[in-house]
């Protein structure tokens, strides 16, 4: 049971890896960032909303005054979404993913300034091994190689709204809500926002394609954001968070570098495969409780 356990998060951290793979396609032929976001979240919308009434409805209900957590955590999402779009889409699959694994980075900046949580000597070590990493998957140490700086921004944006969103959904969390009743108003709020901005002349002719098309953007949005979701919400629920962050944190980038390798010819040296261990394993480090932390727990 337990090692089936495990596969779940790891399972999350490789589908999110996957997503440049579909913001590439969908970009290649013709739509703007905007709208391949829409097309992702608008289409989870339905799933989450589908397994919602099939579950429990009572997912559904929530106290008027708490709305604006679900706006706040919609708009996280949504910064998360549209920078980690734009970050796939001009730096390699890898570097994007390494960045958006540095959201622990930005979680203890911010526990930091809202919760006045201590700093230990060892987070400060993973924060600098982790931005080491991060240089070093960049391609930047082998000489010959450039790398866009608004990629590189972008990506370090999406994990800030990373972060931001796991601070705010555990807001929600404290205030009773199931983690579905979360993601649902929140794929929601994030469909309505970005309808208005979206393409949806390019967005309706891609789906008219054919069935290959349209089957492409369901599983996009299946992939990318409605089964990693559910994936790792069951393992944050049955194993240790900590644990289950780690291991779809590993799964992430190490996903991204297969497929940019497979299907882009983003082929990785030894420098880079080394920075993506450093900065994987500082992660993984900083994620970890320490004595100190358990004994107090």
């Amino acid at each position: 049971m337990k090692s089936a356990l495990i596969i779940l998060p790891i399972l999350s951290g490789v589908m999110w890896g996957a997503a440049g793979v579909f913001v590439r396609t969908l970009t290649d032929y013709g739509m703007d960032s905007v709208t391949v976001v829409f097309s992702r979240v608008s289409l989870a919308t339905l799933m989450m909303l589908g397994l919602i009434l099939l579950a429990d409805r009572g997912w559904l209900r929530f106290d008027r005054r708490d709305l604006w957590i679900f706006v706040a955590c919609a708009l996280a999402m949504l910064g998360l979404n549209a920078f980690y779009t734009y970050s796939v889409d001009v730096v390699t699959l890898s570097l994007a993913a390494v960045l958006l694994s540095l959201s622990p980075v930005f979680m203890l900046a911010m526990t930091v300034v809202i919760f006045r949580e201590r700093v230990t000597i060892r987070k400060l070590a993973c924060m600098v091994t982790s931005i080491i990493g991060c240089i070093l998957v960049s391609g930047i140490a082998d000489g010959g190689s450039s790398v866009s700086a608004s990629g590189v921004a972008a990506g370090l944006a999406a994990a800030f709204f990373y972060a931001l969103y796991g601070i705010l959904s555990k807001k929600s969390a404290s205030r009773g809500y199931s983690t579905y009743t979360t993601l649902f108003y929140c794929l929601l709020i994030s469909t309505l926002v970005l309808l208005p901005f979206s393409d949806l002349g390019t967005f309706a002719g891609f789906a008219a394609e054919g069935a290959y098309e349209a089957g492409y953007l369901v599983l996009q949005a299946a992939v990318a954001s409605f089964l990693p979701y559910i994936l790792y919400t069951t393992a944050m629920a049955r194993m240790e968070g900590g644990t289950a962050s780690i291991l779809a944190a590993a799964g992430e980038p190490t996903a991204a570098a297969v497929f940019g390798a497979m299907i882009f010819a983003e082929t990785p040296t030894p420098l880079m495969l080394l920075g993506m261990l450093l900065a994987i394993g500082s992660m993984a480090a900083m994620c970890m409780p320490s004595q100190n932390d358990s004994a107090t727990s």
